[in-house]
């Protein structure tokens, strides 16, 4: 872990955080086998090959003699990417939360992996993300909800699906 801690600066689109490990179940003992977890985020179509390549050249050095290692990266949601047609729609829901005084940041993406990340794969499905309720600290324990976000956020989407539904 500690070799490879800033191997993601190193590689453009890519973040590494180690953030699980376990080791042995006995203070007096050093245990066989350790593991540990980590979150990885990434913005280039190739960060899953480049970061892996990356680790398992670094992890050659070890610092530890008679040990072995091994990293392997397991991928999971795709981090969502904003296509042409998600903007146009994003864009009108600015223009109708404009309608009521707020502002609606638009960003082509933001390096999270969630489920859009699936939907938005093929290129079929018109796909938005983070239109729902504001809140701050996500996945933190700190993580709450701004419930004055609720009635806005309420009426921009029922805006947006009356709009799309005279489109139909």
């Amino acid at each position: 872990m500690l070799q490879t801690r800033d191997i993601a600066k190193s590689i453009s689109g890519t973040q590494l955080n180690w953030t699980t490990s376990q080791a042995g179940t006995v203070r007096n003992q050093i245990p066989e086998k350790a593991v540990a977890g980590g979150d990885i985020r990434l913005t280039i179509p190739d960060g899953i090959k480049k970061l892996q390549a990356a680790l398992d050249e670094t992890i050659k050095n070890k610092l530890v003699p008679d040990t072995e290692t091994i990293v392997k990266i397991v991928p999971g949601r795709p981090a969502f990417r904003a296509g042409e047609r998600g903007r146009a729609l994003a864009e009108e829901g600015q223009a109708i939360y404009a309608e009521i005084d707020r502002k609606l940041d638009i960003v082509g993406m933001t390096g999270g992996a969630t489920d859009a990340g699936y939907a938005n794969r093929s290129g079929k499905a018109v796909v938005v993300e983070s239109f729902g309720l504001a809140g701050f600290g996500a996945h933190a324990r700190d993580e709450y909800i701004d419930t004055n976000s609720i009635v806005p956020r309420l009426y921009l989407m029922t805006r947006m699906l009356i709009e799309q539904g005279k489109k139909k």
